[in-house]
């Protein structure tokens, strides 16, 4: 009798449907089979999603440079929230807690009437603020409704970006920060990104320097965000990745298996999908994933399937159980 099929784990919502048949002796073998052909099943995400994103600049004196690229790179952000008609609301507040953390400006959403020019406004905040930056506790109380009414929605995600070259100084460990916010917005639904100094000896790049972020960096460590280096040329691709999380999309869905790639087939709502570097898709050998890019990336609640003969060679000496994600 034929062993029975192991079913196949792939994250979040995919389902690994196994077509494959078996090989060897009909007995079970030492690994008691292994799938040929296999279909991985996902779900893209972001139905209904609600999130309020709180952008924490830095505005000591060393952040002219910082500041120009955030403003240059935004587009890497607003052009996913646009093309994936989130629901959002952005606030901006800096490091300098002398000033208080009121809001710059209005809250930013969909509807602004133009979101660029209102973002550019905000996001102006100048190099003359307190040295002694605290993007935490600033984070903390421009979250608090007792400051700015209407801007944490109930129920909504709420996403916190840091753009800073110096570390956060404030007084409190950078877990209880954490435990404050996710008081205030629910367990699990606090993500902080930092566009940070890299560890372990801080960056530098043309006429900006940065110190390391190791209190930032542990925010988002502990919440599964994005970091990226605050001395980088552009800082679009961070700040794009940020946006495909605030509205909780995917552009990259981890198979269960290692394919031969020159089988895969990708598939979105049953439409056959184009293998290429834009607006299409292509293979990640190191996550063992389908990457999307531009217009390709799936809509919200639409199916991904992917179809693909399994590397036999490249599964040997693995576990069978594991899914090679």
């Amino acid at each position: 009798m034929p062993c029975p099929p192991r079913g196949s784990r792939a994250p979040g919502l995919a389902v690994a449907v196994l077509l494959g048949s078996i090989l060897g002796s009909p007995g079970c073998n030492e690994y008691g089979y292994a799938e040929l052909s296999v279909t991985d099943i996902f779900q893209q995400g972001g139905v209904g999603v609600q999130s309020d994103v709180l952008l924490v600049v830095d505005d000591s004196a060393s952040m002219a440079d910082e500041q120009e690229r955030l403003v240059a790179g935004f587009a890497g952000f607003t052009d996913v929230l646009e093309t994936t008609s989130a629901d959002f609301q952005l606030g901006i507040v800096t490091t300098d807690a002398q000033a208080g953390a009121t809001l710059r400006g209005e809250v930013l959403t969909p509807e602004s009437q133009d979101l660029t020019a209102a973002f550019l406004e905000a996001v102006a905040v100048g190099t003359g603020g307190d040295r002694v930056e605290q993007g935490l506790i600033q984070a903390l109380l421009a979250a608090n409704p007792a400051i700015n009414p209407g801007f944490l929605r109930p129920g909504a995600e709420l996403h916190v970006l840091v753009v800073s070259d110096e570390d956060d100084q404030g007084d409190e460990e950078v877990a209880w920060y954490l435990h404050e916010l996710q008081s205030l917005a629910g367990q699990d639904r606090v993500t902080v990104h930092g566009l940070v100094g890299d560890m372990p000896a801080g960056c530098a790049s043309g006429t900006s320097a940065a110190d390391p972020g190791p209190r930032y960096l542990e925010a988002v460590g502990s919440t599964g965000g994005r970091r990226g280096s605050v001395c980088s040329v552009d800082y679009t691709p961070v700040l794009g990745q940020v946006g495909l999380d605030v509205a909780q999309w995917n552009d990259r869905f981890v198979l269960s298996r290692i394919p031969e790639v020159e089988t895969l087939q990708v598939r979105v709502d049953q439409v056959l999908m184009p293998q290429r570097e834009e607006d299409g898709w292509t293979w990640s050998a190191g996550e063992n994933a389908v990457v999307f890019t531009g217009r390709a990336i799936p809509r919200p609640g639409m199916a991904v399937q992917v179809d693909y003969e399994i590397d036999v060679g490249g599964q040997a000496g693995t576990d069978p159980g594991d899914s090679g994600g």
